[in-house]
């Protein structure tokens, strides 16, 4: 059967009319994005571990994006992180200029109501993140003894943080409190390059930070054995530290075990989020950009020299994490706040 010109006039129009409305989408974003700038927030001072990642990023996050909008690095320190998430949720333009990519801890501290968090993780358009970071707890070998947990029960060692509200100083509050450590934290360090500096110059032994950082802040460090590792916290020992014990390894009971596993949980702790209310076209477009940046080649590489590991997660994996995480039964909850010394 044949079909008449009528039909398939009729049947182009129909296509077109499909195709349409996807290709005035797409020029919209363009059209908006063309000469404009995107600003990455980051809630911690320059030089540390997420500043460091986001002037990479923003260095080809641009061209991915329709338009090729100029995209820049805005530091916000204070309250370990909470003053920028605070300030993109509630005060950031809503248009897609604005994005975060904040510092670990967006759940937990929303669960745990530390550093004044006003935002719901859950409600933040994730774009996606680059990878499950391990934390772990370091001492400068020069500095003290303390070669264990087990030691630090016995052996006062100072350790720098970056607020009270932040995984650096909770997680060492929770050794004291849980496995009898004796940590000083010291907090009001803006980043963990300060840290590190501190480190050096003697005035704190240690802290609770991210593997990543050594890797690519202090990789002589590293190489040079400079630093004893206590404890490290993720899915799985990590490859650089096979003889360090995960701190789920260490619990006591089952009711530890759920509270470390959940702490040792840390897929939202490396993403990238647009606030709510962007216009779903663009936060769209910006999450395809953000995962074509992510597997760039040229971007890649850039990661590959300052000691970045990637391993892509999408945002729907991201948002999943960040609703398990607020789904901790009420009497695990209960035991952790008491854990980490709140009420």
């Amino acid at each position: 059967m044949r079909f008449s010109k009528f039909a398939a006039t009729a049947l182009a129009g129909v296509a077109l009319a499909g195709f349409m409305p996807a290709t005035a989408n797409a020029d919209a974003v363009s059209d908006f994005y063309k000469g404009r700038n995107i600003t990455i927030f980051v809630g911690l001072s320059p030089g540390g571990l997420y500043s460091t990642w986001a002037q990479i990023f923003a260095k080809h996050f641009g061209k991915h994006v329709p338009g090729n909008p100029t995209v820049i690095v805005k530091h916000m320190p204070g309250a370990g992180g909470q003053k920028a998430l605070n300030y993109v949720y509630n005060a950031a333009p809503k248009d897609g200029t604005a994005i975060i990519t904040p510092n670990s801890g967006v759940a937990r501290n929303v669960i745990l109501k530390r550093g004044n968090p006003k935002y719901d993780p859950t409600k933040f358009r994730w774009l996606g993140g680059w990878g499950e970071p391990s934390t772990v707890l370091s001492l400068l070998k020069h500095l003290t003894p303390v070669r264990s947990l087990k030691d630090a029960t016995k052996q006062q060692v100072i350790l720098g943080a970056i607020s009270k509200s932040s995984i650096t100083y909770l997680l060492p509050a929770m050794y004291n409190n849980l496995l009898g450590t004796k940590f000083k934290i010291i907090a009001g360090y803006k980043g963990g390059s300060k840290v590190r500096l501190a480190m050096e110059k003697g005035e704190v032994q240690g802290w609770s930070g991210q593997l990543a950082g050594w890797v690519s802040r202090k990789p002589e460090w590293l190489r040079d054995d400079k630093l004893v590792h206590l404890v490290q916290l993720s899915s799985k020992r990590s490859p650089i530290l096979p003889n360090t014990p995960l701190l789920s390894e260490l619990a006591k009971n089952d009711t530890q075990k759920e509270m470390f596993n959940f702490l040792q949980s840390g897929k939202g702790d490396r993403a990238t989020a647009l606030p709510p209310g962007v216009p779903a076209d663009r936060a769209m477009a910006l999450e395809k950009a953000y995962q074509a940046t992510i597997r760039d080649a040229a971007f890649q590489a850039d990661a590959k020299k300052r000691k970045f590991k990637t391993d892509p997660l999408t945002a729907a994996e991201v948002l999943g994490s960040m609703k398990q995480a607020l789904a901790m039964k009420s009497a695990t909850l209960m035991a952790l706040k008491k854990a980490l010394g709140g009420k």
